[in-house]
């Protein structure tokens, strides 16, 4: 992202724009921004988008290629058109735009391989919008709030990541819920992230393994009822449940190599302030327990895919039968 950022602080933007990745907070902000400076707001005549995979290439070459009607420039905003990860003449028509026309293609996935990527990456401005590491998180999350005439306390930052995770929209829709439940009061205390931010998926998927544990089976099914409650897919439930298991193993597993956290962290892709708490949670399990609940799992989903049973019916006798299993 230095080349993004360095154009925008120079304000010398490059005619052609890919911004892709995991991080869609990042996605729409770098797009929003390239739209507020290279258009004038409500300006339809001179602002076009493209949404889709299957937008013409020659249809946006059709618009590329007329000049602005009263302005500097004209603006194609691409989004969502697979042309990074297929053959075409894409690159070819943009060569031949005029100097006045600029164009954003903002993209989920990209083949680096693929000629429209390099045309770009060599003509214009690539950006990658990764998942952003827990160091940058915190920089940013004091940032925003520093913005709104706030501070937050070291142990709240750690807590607020833990709780809601990792995406940038989420944490910014949590932090603005923060502000307005701190008032006028400026520093924003762990305890004000337990009363009124909402716990992701991921943090109730840890609390109902917490409860699985401990044989607690109402609250592990009253915790699995709430992420139904959410909108959360059965399927989604099953995968991030999967997803904890196999991290509780290889904690066990690069503990008994004795990796310090750091390494541990590197390794499984997880905050180094999560470690502890995911170590605790993996003593309470034995390998054989854990490794029966990913065979039951691969058991009820194949049920599910063959058509033997619906998908909430094979996540919650998953559930029961890892209840069961104590």
């Amino acid at each position: 992202m230095q080349k993004i950022t360095e154009e925008l602080k120079n304000n010398t933007l490059s005619h052609f724009h890919l911004i892709y990745g995991e991080e869609r907070y990042m996605v729409r902000y770098y797009k929003n921004i390239l739209v507020e400076k290279l258009s004038a707001p409500g300006d339809e005549m001179n602002c076009t988008y493209f949404q889709g995979n299957d937008i013409k290439e020659s249809a946006i070459a059709d618009v590329g290629q007329i000049l602005p009607f009263l302005a500097p420039n004209r603006l194609l905003i691409v989004q969502d058109s697979g042309f990074f990860k297929r053959a075409g003449e894409m690159a070819d028509y943009l060569a031949e735009f005029p100097d006045s026309t600029y164009v954003v293609f903002v993209e989920r996935e990209v083949d680096k391989r693929n000629r429209l990527f390099k045309w770009v990456d060599k003509n214009g401005c690539v950006t990658e919008c990764q998942v952003q590491s827990e160091p940058m998180l915190k920089k940013w999350i004091a940032g925003y709030l520093k913005r709104a005439g706030k501070s937050i306390e070291a142990p709240a930052v750690e807590f607020l990541i833990e709780r809601v995770g990792t995406d940038m929209e989420v944490l910014s829709s949590e932090m603005d819920k923060l502000i307005s439940y701190t008032g006028e009061r400026m520093e924003i205390k762990r305890a004000d992230v337990g009363d009124i931010c909402s716990g992701s998926a991921v943090s109730k998927i840890f609390d109902m393994i917490d409860a699985v544990a401990l044989g607690q089976k109402e609250r592990a099914l009253q915790l699995y009822g709430d992420l139904l409650e959410n909108k959360e897919p059965p399927m989604s439930i099953l995968y991030l449940f999967t997803r904890h298991i196999n991290i509780l193993l290889q904690m066990k597993e690069l503990s008994a190599e004795g990796k310090n956290k750091n390494e541990i962290a590197k390794k499984i892709g997880i905050p180094p302030f999560a470690v502890p708490k995911y170590g605790r949670q993996a003593a309470l399990f034995k390998r054989n327990r854990l490794f029966k609940m990913l065979s039951d799992r691969a058991d009820f989903e194949e049920n599910f895919k063959n058509g033997k049973i619906g998908d909430q019916l094979a996540v919650e006798l998953f559930l029961i039968q890892a209840l069961t299993n104590c």
